[in-house]
Order: C-alpha cells, then sequence, then structure tokens
C-alpha cells in the first residue's frame, strides 16, 4: 500500500474518557486503510469500535495520536476545517437511517452536498446519478414513509456517496433490518466497492462482516486481529425490496 493510496491511516490512536482513573476507549490504534478497499470493523459491545468510528469520522477527537484522512492530518484541524472535511471526504451511513421524513428522496440524497456550495439543480443532477447507482431511480419523488426499510437504507447509502467522498463509514447498516434485505444492502455496497467505493463497515455481525474483504477485529480498544479474505457473497444489486 502506498502512502498515496491510503485514504485512512490512524497512528497510535489513543481516547479517554474523564474518571478516576480515566476510561482508555482506545489503546493505541494503528490502522492504514488504502483506497478501493471494503473493510469490515468487528467487535462486541464495549469493544471500542464505536469510539473508533466516531474518532474516524472525525466526530470526536483522540486524545493522543494521529488521525489522516485522505492524506490530511485531522489533530490540529479546528472544529470549522473538520465539518468542511467531513462533508467533502467522509460519507455516513447509520443504522438508523437519518432521513428528513417530509422531504423527497431527492432533496434528502441532494442534501448530502449542501456544504459543498452547489446550487440546487446541480445538487439534484448529482443525487439523482447517485439514487440511479443504488437502483431507486423510480422513487425520487417518494418520501421515506412510502418507502420499505430496505429501500430507506438505499437512500441513505445514496446521500453517503453523492459527494463521492473518500471513505465511506457504514455503522451497523443493516441493524434494523431482515435477513434477506440485509443480504441484499451488503450486495449493494459490494457492489459500490467493485465500482471503486472505498467502505469502513462496523459491525458485531459476523455473517455481514464476512462479505467484506478484509475483517479488522477490535477488543478492549486494541486491535487485535486483521485478516484478509475473499467475501462468502456477492448479492445481486437489482433484488427488488
Amino acid at each position: 500500500m502506498t502512502a498515496d493510496s491510503v485514504v485512512l491511516r490512524l497512528d497510535n490512536v489513543v481516547k479517554e474518557f474523564p474518571g478516576s482513573p480515566p476510561v482508555r476507549a482506545l489503546d493505541g490504534v494503528d490502522l492504514s486503510i488504502g483506497a478501493g478497499e471494503m473493510t469490515a470493523l468487528i467487535g462486541p459491545s464495549g469493544s471500542g469500535k464505536s469510539t473508533l468510528m466516531n474518532v474516524i469520522g472525525t466526530l470526536d477527537r483522540p486524545t493522543s495520536g494521529e488521525v489522516r484522512i485522505d492524506g490530511v492530518p485531522t489533530v490540529t484541524l479546528s472544529d470549522a476545517q473538520l465539518a468542511g472535511l467531513r462533508a467533502a471526504r467522509i460519507g455516513f451511513v447509520f443504522q438508523q437511517f437519518h432521513l428528513l421524513e417530509g422531504a423527497t428522496v431527492l432533496d434528502n440524497v441532494a442534501s448530502g452536498l449542501l456544504y459543498r456550495g452547489q446550487g440546487r439543480a446541480k445538487r439534484r443532477a448529482a443525487a439523482t446519478r447517485a439514487l440511479d447507482s443504488v437502483g431507486l431511480s423510480h422513487r425520487l419523488h417518494y418520501r421515506p414513509p412510502q418507502l420499505s426499510g430496505g429501500e430507506r437504507q438505499r437512500v441513505a447509502i445514496a446521500r453517503a456517496i453523492v459527494g463521492e467522498p473518500a471513505i465511506v463509514l457504514a455503522d451497523e447498516p443493516t441493524g434494523n433490518l431482515d435477513t434477506g434485505t440485509s443480504e441484499s444492502i451488503i450486495g449493494l455496497m459490494e457492489e459500490l466497492n467493485v465500482a471503486g467505493t472505498t467502505l469502513l463497515v462496523i459491525t458485531h455481525d459476523q455473517d455481514v462482516a464476512g462479505g467484506c474483504r478484509r475483517q479488522v477485529t477490535i477488543r478492549d480498544g486494541r486491535l487485535v486481529s486483521d485478516t484478509a479474505s475473499e467475501p462468502r457473497r456477492l448479492t445481486e444489486v437489482g433484488a427488488a425490496l
């Protein structure tokens, strides 16, 4: 992995929370993810994976260590600069979808570009392309309450990729979905990865992790294994939900 191909790099990252003694949630984490990878971050509840995702996503600052996103060192950036970095280079997919219930699917996805300074027409054109890539070009003017859970997650994925970020962080993206829909969503993410999207999937589900080519395991705030394998499945993206 060359320096130019690394989109995420953590060097000796520590995160402590106040207490007596302080609680060390991350304990010297080193991690590099290259462009085009699809990696699963696996760990049980309390392992530190949510804290690590927040640090990677620049939603929280490490106590010490270095975090670089697409080559940019983040530790010394101001809050405003971090917000700009997140808007430009990081896409987020959450278990709870976080869609605007009163807005159309098209406008939900276009909202992912609000901080790019682009006009409404340009944002909507990019959103239309992103929705087409996740198989929802026929739902542009629907609203979230009219969609299935799988369709809502596809909208959330389209919003995450609309700005072509350096990396997409997917936090338990199938946690609220049934088994069949979960496999379709993992298959969609695999297809996006094949097309060039870099993904880090945070999960406690071994089946979800098995759909990724690399699995990194965290326990007690430390990375304890890092393995690469062929994914166990590739679900057809066009499956109807």
